[in-house]
This record gives structure tokens, sequence and C-alpha cells, in this order.
């Protein structure tokens, strides 16, 4: 028998430690960043440079507005929380594209480059000559990405609605079915907290950098095979809502929209947050046999008659389940969180379903998630030595190569930080030509 490869070995292969010691596997990729005010682009970017793409950030001389979107208006040395992380391992110029002569420049690097992001709203860089079938003629090799709100194409594609996060999450199912229920005959007035509700930062847009992303690698690949580029397009409403398939499935074969349900979920039982003497645990026993090990855990498997159970039917229905929640709540509010916990597991060992039992997950907060032994020992939270900013805290790549690991080089960097060192380098420009620049508003 072949003996699988321990925890050591693993360790010694893509622990984040010794990752700068592998070699990238995008180390040659060269990826023009035209994303602004948008977490999307800067979200796709960021994961191409934590695999080691050269990613150059170009934006206008104040910066993109991204960098004062912060928690609280909290700037850390004139940059937003936010921006810290996403314009990581990335190389920052400016370029006034509005001139001229800056697009001419964009034209220069473009000519090298492998990929281009950009986030305008359709027509904006054809209207700049700079649209993909310009940019094409010269450099029949690049890969253009568009992330917008709306697409390319539809009605709705031309549409001057920004790209802001709260925006796509209220386009979505997702957002419209997320929140406390509002009970039949009741209204907003009466039930004010019964609204739509938000999920948390940026998870609207984070999925359109994410798919973009890996279209990006597709595309490459491609490229690869046929020495050919192509441009790409995704919205980032259509991104987000493609997460919540089975609802639409669900109103094609029922005609009916799934609405908001509070803590529980229609879809299944029991699928819900509990409360807990010292917080609140998440259960999930969506089989029946789930369910009747969650009510022997606790001790009612008698008293509630779990063994007559057949199906999960008699539990799905909305009166049901808010009956049954009551009774499953009273109980968790008896234990802590991770009494809950071990209990579970200790019923998946020599329960009288073993080994089937409930899952249970403890809810945690942003301190102890920083505190956890497991996070920490994998190094998601090693501090960053910035040169710019110092020790700073950016969660590192969260999946492991054994080969090829990514990693977090740098937080980002002020506004036109690698001015010298990128135009220098792609276009030849030396400090006289800079400074010119400088001095006329191109850069």
């Amino acid at each position: 028998m072949t003996k699988l490869p321990s925890a050591d070995w693993f360790r010694q292969q893509d622990d984040p430690k010794v990752a700068h010691t592998k070699t990238e596997a995008l180390d040659d990729i060269t990826v023009l960043d035209l994303s602004y005010n948008s977490f999307a682009g800067s979200f796709c970017t960021s994961l191409l440079a934590e695999f080691g793409a050269e990613v150059i950030k170009i934006e206008p001389s104040e910066g993109d507005f991204l960098r004062t979107c912060t928690p609280y208006g909290i700037l850390h040395q004139g940059v937003g929380l936010n921006y810290l992380s996403e314009g990581r391992n990335k190389f920052h110029v400016t370029l006034n594209l509005n001139k001229a002569e800056a697009r001419n420049i964009l034209k220069g690097l473009a000519i090298k480059a492998d990929v281009l992001v950009e986030t305008f709203l359709p027509g904006t860089m054809d209207k700049w000559g700079l649209g993909y079938e310009k940019l094409k003629d010269i450099n029949p090799k690049l890969i253009f990405a568009s992330i917008t709100p709306f697409g390319q194409f539809g009605p709705k594609s031309r549409n001057k609605m920004p790209d802001y996060d709260n925006i796509i999450q209220a386009r979505s199912a997702i957002h419209y079915a997320t929140g406390e229920m509002l009970h039949e005959g009741k209204t907003y007035d009466d039930m004010p907290w019964a609204v739509p509700t938000k999920s948390g930062p940026w998870i609207g847009a984070a999925p359109a950098g994410q798919f973009m992303a890996a279209g990006i690698l597709a595309a490459l690949y491609w490229k690869g095979l046929t020495g050919e580029g192509q441009a790409l397009d995704c919205a980032t409403s259509e991104a987000y809502a493609s997460f919540d398939d089975w609802a639409y499935q669900w109103y094609q074969g029922t005609g009916k929209v799934c609405e908001r349900f509070g803590n529980l979920d229609i879809a299944g039982w029991l699928y819900c947050f509990a409360p807990t003497k010292d917080g609140a645990v998440f259960l999930g026993a969506l089989r029946l046999e789930q369910w009747k090990a969650f009510v022997d855990t606790i001790g009612k498997y008698d008293e509630w008659g779990a063994e007559q159970w057949k199906t999960m039917a008699p539990f799905m229905s909305e009166d049901q389940q808010l009956r049954w929640a009551d009774l499953v709540f009273e109980e968790t509010r008896k234990y802590t969180n991770q009494e809950l916990v071990d209990m579970s597991v200790e019923y998946a060992k020599k329960g009288r379903l073993a080994p089937i039992t409930t899952v249970v997950a403890p809810v945690v907060d942003p301190m102890n998630t920083l505190k956890d032994l497991n996070w920490n020992d994998r190094g998601l939270f090693t501090p960053v030595e910035d040169p710019v900013f110092g020790p700073i805290i950016i969660a590192q790549a969260q999946y492991k190569l054994t080969e090829t690991p990514p990693r977090t080089k740098w937080a980002c960097r002020p506004v036109g930080y690698d001015n010298g060192f990128v135009y220098l380098k792609h276009l030849g420009y030396g400090p006289v030509k800079l400074k010119k620049l400088k001095k006329t508003g191109i850069i």
C-alpha cells in the first residue's frame, strides 16, 4: 500500500514561509491593470499578482478612488485599509488617459503586455482609441479583460449606474432572500428589521474578479496553444447572481419565489444558526438521519418521537420550521459553543446513529479568527514586512501549491511609486523624460 504524504511533507512543500524560494507560475506574464473604482477588477489582478504576474496598476495622478474606500474613514499613511490588501504585489504608476500622449504611452505598454484588465463603462476604451479592436492590431496576442456592471452587450450595458458592491448585491436574488422574514400581512413599518440584508464587504464584487481571473488563465493557456489573444467580458451582477442557481431552478419548476426566511432556510431542515450560552453555532442536518442524530445528541430522541419519523417532509413548511426552531433553540441555549461541538464529535463515535452526526460550527468573531491556531500555523495571517507601510497583516494566499506557490510580497504602493522603474523598464523613459511628463500632467 502506498503511504500517503504526511502533514510534515505538505508543510515542507507549500508553507508560505518557503514560498519565496520557489518559482512563480506567472513570472513571465505582464498585466496592465486599468481597473478603476472596482473591487472586482482589483481582486482579479491581485490573484494574478499572487501567482507572480507583473501587474502594473495604472492610476490617474490623484490615485484610484478605491484607495479612499475604507471602514470608519481610517487611512493608514493616506491609504484605506481595503486597498492596503487589494493593491498588494502590484507596481503602481500614474497615467492621465484623458490626454492623447498618455493614451499613446499606454499603447506602448500594451504592445508588450500579455493581459489588460479594464473596468470602465462600455464604450470608454473605444472612445479613447484603446478598445480591443484597436489594441489587437498592435498586439494580436493581447488578452483584453473587461469587468463592468452589466457587460459589454445587453439592453443595460450602457447604463451609467456605478459598479458599487451594494448595487451588485441588491440586483441579485441572493440579497432579496437574505434577512429576517416579513410575516404575512405585515409591512416594513410594522417590522422595520425585516428587510433584505447585505452580505459582508465586497462579497458582491469578489465573484466577478475571481471568475475573470480564471477566464484569464484559460485565455493564457489558449494563447500558448494558438498564439492568439482574445477579449473577455464579465458582468459583476451576473457573476454574483450565478451563485443562487438553485433558486432559479426552483422558480422554473414551481413558479414560486424563494422569500426571506430569517435565520432558517426553507430549502432544508435542520439548517440554521442557533443561540448558545456564549454566542451561536451553525447547525447543519439536511438528511433525516442527521436531524435524528441531533435530536438524540440533545437527549430528546424519545420525547420528540424521532423513531417514528420517516421523511423530512413534515419539517419543511414555514410554520413547522418556526415551531421546531423554538424547541431546538430552547435546548441549544443550555450549552456553550464548544460543548455542542464536543457533543457532536462524541456522538459520531458512539451515538445511536453513529457515525452519522450533525454539523456544528461555532460563529467566530474576527478577533478569534485572527488568533485561530490552525490559520496561524498555515501562515494565513503572517504579517507582511512592507518597505513603505511596515509590518501589516494581509491575508496570505488561501491556496497552497507545492511547486509554484502564490505569495504576498508587499502591500499596496503609494500613487506613482513605481513610475521610474516601470517606464524605464518597458519604454526606456529616464528621469528627464519622466519630469517632462509630470510637468505636462501626463503622469
